[in-house]
């Protein structure tokens, strides 16, 4: 989707009009520098989804509590909007990955990775899409694999837990598990936590299906800004006017 940047009010035409007896009005340049303000960028509308699609990182952030704002899942999941620009290095994760599965090949065992995983899983009420880093199967076993290079959150353990329920609905799923319920592996740099099958127990199916339905569901839950999800947040101010604006001035007091 395009982003165009149109400003609100029209430019200054650079000119200096302090005119003394003996000189004519200087004009000057325009700088190319100049930079518009934030507000003043503004975004095509949205395009509405004809069904909700949810990324299984987004349920996982909320159910692991890593993020509160419902709203932002809950925008993404109904409307399509254009990426943020993203800093975000990717290449100790996709290391750990390479290095991972060819740890598994060297071991004898069958190993997809990545783009062979991804999945999507048509429901009633949405559709859920999920890319599991790494699935292999060990002397029988089933298990997927999620690799994380940063530190340890609870949020990861919810993501891998809803590979272990979603993955096995997929056609590729369907033909690799055989009707036998999936195990999990977190790794980390300096450690590798187990997950077993038992713990897609009950509870867990029963806070995943609240979670897609708050997610899915027609009216759109409350607004929960803060900082620190309002900076990564791909909703744009006009879907969302509790957004907190990171570059406005916060004004100068004398309180301290």
């Amino acid at each position: 989707m395009e982003i165009r940047q149109l400003s609100l009010f029209p430019e200054e035409s650079g000119q200096d009009f302090s005119i003394s007896s003996n000189r004519k009005p200087k004009t000057t340049r325009k700088s190319t520098s100049t930079k518009l303000p934030k507000e003043t960028k503004t975004i095509q509308p949205a395009k509405k989804r004809s069904k909700p699609y949810i990324w299984v990182t987004w349920l996982s952030s909320l159910m692991g509590e890593e993020k509160q704002c419902k709203h932002t899942a809950w925008s993404s999941a109904h409307y399509q909007f254009p990426k943020r620009p993203s800093d975000f290095d990717s290449s100790a994760h996709d290391e750990m990955v390479i290095q991972r599965a060819m740890k598994h090949q060297a071991q004898g065992s069958a190993v997809y990775v990545e783009d062979d995983n991804s999945f999507t899983i048509n429901g009633k009420t949405c559709d859920i899409g999920g890319k599991p880093d790494i699935v292999v199967i060990e002397n029988g076993q089933l298990i997927i694999e999620d690799c994380k290079s940063g530190k340890r959150k609870a949020a990861h353990r919810m993501q891998v837990l809803i590979y272990m329920l979603l993955f096995p609905l997929s056609p590729q799923g369907q033909r690799l598990c055989q009707s036998h319920p999936p195990a999990g592996r977190l790794v980390y740099p300096d450690d590798i936590v187990e997950i077993y099958p038992s713990e897609v127990d009950s509870q867990f199916k029963e806070f995943f299906r609240q979670t897609v339905a708050i997610i899915s569901g027609a009216t759109p839950p409350p607004q929960a800004p803060s900082h620190w999800e309002c900076r990564y947040c791909n909703v744009p101010g006009a879907y969302c006017p509790a957004r907190i604006d990171l570059d406005a001035d916060t004004g100068n007091h004398d309180f301290f």
